[in-house]
């Protein structure tokens, strides 16, 4: 009897190790896990920051977010999407827009738009890697309930829906009659759905901003002493028009209203990067900053600087595409480096997946358009792995970048009051390294340079046949061809063949390595 017992209670013992053996395991696991707040301007210039060589050179001092790029790694060759939604679509999915459905700005409520809720989010990726989620200030991507950030991986969610200039519509002639109601603000958790909350118009718009800091604060402030990391996504409204700053800071620079709500920008900035310090979570949190395109020219001249670029929101010359990205994870990121290796914004999903130890929650169903920059991040490798960019505007490839070259395939006006598209003769090339403004077509001399591109366009092209693409407002990929100007659809299947040839290959041997796997196996047992 008395062995029985001694027997039972070493058995006890054993399993009550192996629990808190277990839970030690799950809270060093927690514990290596990152904290990681994604910071998003809107239409932000890129030579708007001191640290890409604007700040008080034009009036606007940006101490914080300097001080943070020289804490960090700061890109300078970021290529992001036209607009804002297909931007914002491209960081929450890691997929080009175009296969989404989210091609352009949502202009409205009660049209076809918004992300596919069958889209996985990166959001969606670390909560079921054991992250808390959260996110204040503008989602873009949806007005239905299954179409807003509580239905798409966000445990909590303040903020609006659409674009910050709506706020200004009650204000316009003839609204009144138009039958769309004013745009409010929204609030909810992932459990209980999400539901407006106040009217958002033109005299609470300069106080936005000041609301999402002092959210994302006290979200902060909540979860540094949590047992699970945190995923804070905090996409400002700030600098997009109406561009009017706070009461605090009107006036301030004495510059202009631009002026003034850049200062307001990086004031927001410092207050969740002091947030961050003061929690004593600084070396175990992520930080990126970025912006989701360039300037929009709808306040010209109180409108922001593409720097040494050119072109405006809606266009795909540098000056829309390329902004500022600044990544820091002290004594992991390199600090005050500069890199100008190429980076798209759809390879933030992937990497940040991958730091978080929740690459194997990404789907597999799916072609994933990001390319993982961990290693580029950590100084691991010189080179990134990415040397092209397709960039689309709407359902239009209009270019492709390369390199440093970027062939066009449609001809864009960017003057400021000059917003139109043209058909080309034969495509366009611009050298962005020595020529940046992409004022000097070399085309004529350099059509090797549409080899390397047709290389680039062919697995896109390829994957778009075998998946499909999500009409604007769809639930899943249906239709799945697309023009290409300058290639007929005879020469594009010719140049997938090769590609064909190496699935079918690849098939072969995946399906060989299995029965070999079975056939040892069984052989073994």
């Amino acid at each position: 009897m008395t062995t029985t017992i001694l027997k039972v209670k070493n058995y006890l013992a054993y399993i009550t190790l192996l629990i808190f053996t277990s839970l030690s395991s799950i809270q060093s696991i927690a514990a290596e896990q990152p904290n990681i707040v994604v910071m998003l301007s809107d239409n932000l210039g890129f030579g708007d920051l001191g640290s890409y060589g604007g700040g008080a050179l034009r009036g606007a001092p940006t101490p914080n977010i300097d001080a943070l790029a020289q804490q960090g790694l700061r890109f300078t060759n970021f290529t992001v999407e036209s607009e804002c939604t297909p931007s914002r679509s491209a960081l929450m999915t890691g997929r080009l827009p175009i296969r989404s459905g989210t091609t352009r700005a949502i202009p409205v409520p009660g049209l076809p738009q918004g992300m596919a809720p069958w889209e996985v989010t990166i959001a969606e990726v670390l909560s079921q890697g054991g992250y808390n989620t959260a996110m204040f200030g503008k989602w873009h991507l949806g007005y239905s309930q299954d179409r807003l950030p509580t239905a798409q991986g966000f445990q909590q969610w303040w903020g609006f829906p659409f674009s910050t200039y709506i706020s200004k519509f009650p204000e316009l002639v003839g609204y009144e009659h138009s039958g769309l109601k004013p745009a409010q603000l929204w609030q909810g958790t992932e459990k209980d759905g999400a539901s407006a909350q106040e009217e958002y118009n033109i005299k609470n718009r300069p106080l936005i901003d000041d609301k999402i800091a002092t959210k994302a604060v006290d979200f902060i402030k909540t979860n540094a002493e949590s047992d699970k990391p945190f995923f804070l996504y905090i996409p400002w409204s700030l600098p997009h028009h109406p561009s009017i700053p706070h009461p605090d800071f009107e006036g301030k620079t004495g510059n202009g209203k631009y002026a003034d709500v850049i200062v307001e920008h990086d004031h927001r900035v410092g207050q969740v990067l002091d947030a961050i310090e003061q929690a004593g979570i600084g070396d175990n949190t992520i930080i990126i900053y970025a912006s989701d395109n360039g300037p929009d020219r709808a306040e010209y001249p109180w409108i922001g600087d593409t720097g040494p670029f050119r072109g405006y929101l809606g266009t795909v010359h540098e000056g829309s595409v390329r902004t500022p990205l600044i990544v820091r994870w002290p004594n992991k990121v390199a600090a005050n480096k500069v890199s100008n290796e190429m980076i798209a914004m759809v390879d933030l999903f992937p990497t940040m997946a991958n730091l978080a130890g929740a690459s194997e929650h990404v789907p597999d169903d799916r072609p994933i358009d990001g390319m993982d920059m961990t290693d580029l991040l950590l100084n691991k490798v010189a080179a990134s792995p990415r040397e092209s960019v397709l960039l689309f505007s709407g359902e239009d490839l209009r270019a492709i970048k390369w390199r440093q070259f970027k062939i066009y395939f449609q001809g864009e006006h960017v003057g400021v009051m000059d917003q139109h598209v043209d058909s080309l003769w034969a495509p366009q090339i611009y050298n962005t390294m020595v020529d940046p403004k992409e004022m000097n077509n070399i085309g004529t001399e350099n059509l090797w340079a549409l080899y390397p591109a047709f290389h680039a366009l062919m697995p896109f092209i390829y994957s778009v046949q075998q998946e499909g693409l999500i009409e604007p407002g769809g639930s899943e990929p249906t239709r799945y061809k697309i023009d290409i100007p300058f290639f007929r659809w005879e020469q594009i299947e010719e140049g997938l063949s090769e590609l064909k040839k190496k699935a079918i290959k690849k098939k072969i041997i995946d399906t060989y390595d299995n029965i070999k796997s079975v056939f040892v196996n069984d052989k073994a047992n």
